[in-house]
C-alpha cells in the first residue's frame, strides 16, 4: 500500500454550507443573555475557589463578545470555514497531482513523501495547539497557524526539487493540524454550548465537501493549469481568513508578557508526544510497502513508539507543571470512550475514502476523477448526518449523544457490511445506497463525541480535550488505511496468483488504467479477483465499525453541563 493512500481524508465545508446555517440561526433574547452569562461567571468563580487553574483565555468580563454585531460573527464564522475547508483540501489535493510532479522532478521513489510529510506533521502536532491556544489565546495561536500554513503552501509553489517540496509539505501540516483543532475551540468560544452543536455540525459538514473537492481540484489544476497552483490556491483564500480574524474575531488575550508565556510551555511533554507520533505513524506508512510489516525497522519503530509514549505519560503526570495533556481528561470513563469511538470512525472513515473509488476505477472502469465523484452519496451522508445532528443536539436538551453515537456506529456497520456485496454486476441504485448508510453513521459520530467532550469537562478544559479528541480521530484514519491496506494487498496478490494467467502480476495490482486494457477473458478474472479482495476490505471496516459501537456503549448518559461556554449576542 502506498503512504499516498494515507493522504486521503479529512473534511470542510463551502461557503454554500455557511450561509445556509446562517439562515437558521435564532436570536438570543438580552434576557437570556444576561442569565447564562451571569451562570458563566458563577462557573468561572467556583473554578477558582477550588484552586483549580483555568484556561489563561477564559473570557473575565460579562459580555466579551458583546461587541460583535451579527454581520461580524457571520465574517467571522466564514473565515474559519474558509481556514477548515483549506486545511482538509490540502491533504488530498495532491493525490492527483503526484504523478506530474514525480514526472516533473525525476523522482518516482520519493514523490510519496510529499504526501505523507504533511499527513505526519498535521497530526502529530494537533494535540500541542490547545495548551499553545491556552498560554497565547486563541486568536494569536489560530493566526500563527494560518499563517506557518500559508508560509508552507507558497514554499511549496515555489519548490526547485523534491526535497524542498517534502520539507516545506512538513512545514504547511504543522500550520494545518492548528487550523482544524483551533477552528473548533473558537466557535466554542464564542458560542453558547447550547449553540455549539448547530455550528460544530457544520465544520463536519465542511471536512465532507473538502474530501471530495480536493482531489477534483488537484486534477484540474494539474491538467489545465500546473500541480504548484495546488499550493498557490491557500495563498488568497488564506489571506480572507486572516482577515476576518484580525479585524473581526474579539476574544481576551491572556495576561502576562511573552516570555513569561514561553516558560509555560511543557517543552518536554511536547517534544517526546511529536517524537512518539511520528515514531508511529512512520511504521505505519511504510508498513507492507516500502518495508514489509515483520522487517526489523518497522518493529523497532513501534516499539519505540510505544516507549516514548509511556514517556510522555510519566512527564504529564509527574514532571510538567501545566502538562499538554492533564491526567485528569484519561481517567473520565465516558471521556475516554469518545477518544476510542474517535480512534474507531477515524479508522473506518479513511478506509472507505480510499477504497470505494478503487472499485469503481478497477471494477466499473471509470477514470480517476469519475470514481472520486462516485464517493458523493457518502460524502453527502456525512454532511446531511453532520448537519442534521448538530441541530438537534442544539435545539433538544434532553436529546441523548450516546445514544446519536450508538446509532452512527451501527449504521457503519451496516453500510460497511452492505459495501461489501458490492460486485461486477451491482446496480446504480444498490451502489448509491449501500455508500449512503455508513456516510450517515460517520456524520453522526462526527461532531457528536466533541460536544460530549465539551459538556463533560470544565471550561479551562475545553481547548485541551478538543485537540486530543481530534488526535485521537487523526491517527485513526492512519491506523484504517495501514490495516485496510494490509488485508487488500494480501488477498489480491493470493487471488491474483491462483489465476494463473500470463499477465505480469505486479503491474496489474499498481496500475488501475493497465487493468482496464487487459483483453478478455484475463480482465474478468482480474477484475473478480479485486472484487473478493475489496470484499475482505469492507468487512475489516465491520469490525472497525464494531469496535467503534462497543466504544459508545461506555459513553454514558449526558452530563449535567460544567460550564454553560461563552455566548455570543445576536440582535
Amino acid at each position: 500500500m502506498s503512504s499516498t493512500t494515507n493522504d486521503l481524508i479529512k473534511i470542510p465545508q463551502s461557503t454554500a454550507v455557511v450561509n445556509k446555517s446562517l439562515e437558521v440561526e435564532s436570536s438570543i433574547s438580552d434576557e437570556s443573555n444576561t442569565a447564562v452569562v451571569n451562570a458563566y461567571d458563577e462557573d468561572i468563580e467556583k473554578q477558582a475557589k477550588n484552586g483549580s487553574e483555568t484556561a489563561t483565555n477564559v473570557p473575565q468580563e460579562k459580555g466579551h463578545n458583546a461587541n460583535l454585531s451579527p454581520i461580524q460573527f457571520r465574517l467571522v464564522l466564514l473565515g474559519i470555514a474558509f481556514g477548515i475547508f483549506l486545511a482538509a483540501v490540502d491533504q488530498t489535493i495532491v493525490a492527483t497531482a503526484l504523478a506530474k510532479i514525480a514526472s516533473d522532478f525525476d523522482a518516482l521513489n520519493q514523490v510519496s513523501w510529499v504526501a505523507t510529510s504533511f499527513l505526519l506533521t498535521a497530526t502529530a502536532f494537533q494535540p500541542v495547539y490547545g495548551k499553545l491556544s491556552d498560554i497565547f489565546g486563541r486568536k494569536a495561536t489560530f493566526l500563527f497557524a494560518i499563517m506557518v500554513f500559508e508560509l508552507g503552501s507558497l514554499l511549496c509553489g515555489l519548490s526547485p526539487n523534491i526535497i524542498s517540496l517534502i520539507i516545506f509539505r512538513a512545514v504547511a501540516g504543522i500550520g494545518g493540524g492548528g487550523i482544524i483543532s483551533l477552528a473548533m475551540i473558537i466557535i466554542s468560544d464564542i458560542v453558547s454550548l447550547k449553540d455549539s452543536g448547530k455550528y460544530q455540525g457544520l465544520i463536519g459538514a465542511v471536512f465532507g465537501i473538502a474530501s471530495l473537492i480536493g482531489p477534483l481540484l488537484g486534477g484540474a489544476f494539474t491538467d489545465k493549469i500546473t500541480w504548484r497552483w495546488c499550493f498557490y490556491i491557500n495563498l488568497p483564500f488564506g489571506a480572507v481568513t486572516i482577515g476576518t480574524v484580525v479585524l473581526f474575531l474579539r476574544l481576551p488575550m491572556p495576561k502576562g508578557g511573552f516570555l513569561e508565556k514561553l516558560k509555560k510551555i511543557d517543552w518536554w511533554g511536547t517534544l517526546v508526544m511529536v517524537m512518539a507520533s511520528i515514531a508511529i505513524l512512520l511504521p505505519l506508512n511504510w508498513g507492507g510497502d516500502k518495508y514489509a510489516w515483520d522487517s526489523a525497522v518497522i518493529i523497532v519503530l513501534l516499539v519505540v513508539g510505544a516507549l516514548l509514549f509511556t514517556l510522555f505519560g510519566y512527564i504529564e503526570g509527574w514532571i510538567a507543571v501545566e502538562p499538554v495533556t492533564p491526567g485528569h481528561l484519561f481517567k473520565d470513563r465516558g471521556i475516554l470512550a469518545c477518544y476510542g469511538t474517535n480512534f474507531f470512525q477515524g479508522m473506518a472513515f479513511l478506509a472507505m475514502v480510499y477504497y470505494v473509488p478503487l472499485y469503481f476505477q478497477v471494477v466499473k472502469g471509470e477514470s480517476a476523477t469519475t470514481s472520486g465523484l462516485e464517493l458523493l452519496p457518502f460524502i453527502m451522508g456525512v454532511v446531511f448526518a453532520s448537519i442534521i445532528s448538530g441541530q438537534l443536539i442544539s435545539r433538544f436538551d434532553k436529546i441523548s449523544l450516546q445514544v446519536i453515537c450508538i446509532v452512527g456506529a451501527i449504521f457503519i456497520v451496516v453500510g460497511s457490511a452492505l459495501t461489501s456485496l458490492l460486485t461486477e454486476d451491482s446496480s446504480r441504485g444498490k451502489q448509491i445506497g449501500f455508500l449512503l448508510i455508513p456516510g450517515l453513521g460517520v456524520g453522526l459520530l462526527m461532531q457528536t463525541t466533541l460536544l460530549f467532550g465539551h459538556s463533560a469537562v470544565e471550561q479551562a478544559d475545553v481547548a485541551i480535550i478538543t485537540s486530543i479528541l481530534n488526535f485521537f480521530r487523526a491517527i485513526g484514519t492512519v491506523f484504517g488505511v495501514a490495516i485496510a491496506g494490509t488485508i487488500f494487498n494480501n488477498k489480491l496478490a493470493s487471488g491474483l496468483e491462483n489465476l494463473q494467467i500470463d499477465v505480469p502480476i505486479e503491474a496489474i495490482k499498481k496500475s488501475a488504467t493497465f487493468v482496464s486494457q487487459l483483453p478478455e477473458p484475463a480482465r474478468g478474472l482480474v477484475r473478480h479477483a479485486y472484487v473478493e479482495a475489496l470484499d475482505y476490505t469492507f468487512k475489516v471496516v465491520i469490525v472497525f465499525g464494531g469496535l467503534c459501537f462497543l466504544c459508545t456503549l461506555f459513553i454514558g448518559r449526558n452530563r449535567e453541563k460544567k460550564h454553560t461556554g461563552p455566548v455570543m449576542f445576536l440582535e
